[in-house]
């Protein structure tokens, strides 16, 4: 490995669409999705190469706008502008899931843009829809959407997926959160030696490398990491909306706090968990997907709240901050009971609400954040 796994990493974050280029160009069959609700294990049991894909601040969304109404969540607009402006269109499928109503509004709107832009280059596009609320009827529902995805990973010219593929597939994809799983230390850790914002980085290039490459890298950094940061000031947790960008993480850090934990769907929790590899493999997906990751259609709150609480205790957090998109209609209702928990066990917590995506109030967020570090007792090793 010639470069430091650090910069390999950070550099496919920042080049995600250059890296998808250069995976297909070697031969590839990428399978493009969004967000932590897709079963990555499907694509790798099918053959083909899946790539986790995020939205863009600098797409400002001009194109977009044409179509889409202001209220639907910043990250969405950005990605519909990619799409248009044909860089989804090397992908040989595009699963679009349905975390929250915008993503099925965004996934209606690729089907429809063949009628209004004929010229325009989009890939192969299916919805994927995950329930989240833990009963056997929601596990009998999700089991039928996974094998019709399966299908569909077929007719895109992956294999048949049995059960032999699917456990091999649980497997390598284990190998990537167990390796995420030993690299979190390096920002959680006492002497941390990677940055919150290094932190989304890492965690975001996991996804858009091959699973393989993206695992070798990853234990790479972990069996030589860089050196302790010089770094002082109160350890923060962020949560909310998705904050797949680096964007008010190095905004928190310049304020002088330490970001050491991210719970939200591009963050620590998307990876804390493996799928079982005992039994039947079909349904140990459909439970780890069901009842094991995060997302806005999880439920019971309170479990979810357990486990934002868990995460916090582990990184051993002086604060919180929640941030919300500004379009938020869910996350919100959330809050009050997320706040109690939080004053129970004497961590404070910061709320922004209605946080512009593509124009933030920076001033703004930098005034409220060092006002919140002041008022926090310990200022951390």
């Amino acid at each position: 490995m010639d470069k430091a796994p650090l910069a390999v990493l950070s550099a496919a974050y920042a080049g995600q669409f250059a890296v998808a280029a250069r995976r297909k160009a070697a031969g590839e069959r990428l399978v493009g999705y969004f967000l932590n609700s897709v079963p990555v294990e499907l694509i790798l049991a099918a053959g083909l190469d899946p790539i986790r894909l995020r939205g863009e601040p600098a797409d400002r969304p001009v194109r977009a706008d044409r179509y889409m109404e202001e209220y639907f969540d910043g990250e969405v607009r950005a990605i519909f502008e990619a799409l248009l402006d044909g860089r989804y269109a090397l992908l040989d499928l595009l699963v679009v899931p349905r975390p929250s109503e915008v993503y099925l509004q965004l996934y209606y709107l690729i089907r429809e843009i063949p009628r209004w832009e004929p010229q325009a280059a989009l890939p192969p596009t299916v919805l994927f829809d995950l329930l989240q609320t833990p009963s056997y009827t929601t596990a009998r529902y999700d089991l039928g959407r996974m094998r019709a995805l399966a299908d569909r990973l077929g007719e895109a010219g992956g294999e048949a997926v049995d059960n032999a593929r699917l456990a091999a597939a649980i497997r390598t994809a284990n190998r990537l959160r167990a390796a995420l799983c030993a690299a979190a230390p390096l920002w959680r850790g006492d002497e941390p030696r990677l940055s919150g914002a290094d932190a989304l980085r890492v965690i975001g290039a996991a996804g858009v490398l091959g699973t393989e490459q993206a695992t070798a890298l990853i234990e790479a950094l972990v069996a030589n990491p860089p050196p302790p940061l010089c770094a002082a000031g109160p350890r923060l947790l962020i949560k909310g909306s998705p904050q797949h960008d680096t964007r008010f993480t190095e905004l928190v850090e310049s304020c002088g706090a330490r970001v050491v934990a991210h719970d939200h769907l591009g963050g620590d929790r998307t990876f804390e968990r493996p799928v079982s590899e005992e039994g039947d493999p079909w349904e140990a997906l459909v439970h780890h997907y069901q009842r094991e990751i995060p997302g806005p259609r999880a439920y019971p709150q309170a479990r979810e709240d357990q486990r934002f609480l868990k995460l916090a205790n582990a990184a051993a957090v002086d604060g919180v901050i929640i941030i919300h998109d500004e379009w938020d209609d869910t996350l919100g209702w959330e809050f009050p009971d997320q706040k109690r928990l939080l004053d129970e066990h004497g961590i404070p917590v910061l709320f922004l609400k209605r946080q512009p995506w593509f124009d933030p109030p920076e001033e703004l967020q930098r005034e409220a954040v060092t006002a919140f570090i002041a008022t926090l007792g310990r200022a951390g090793a």
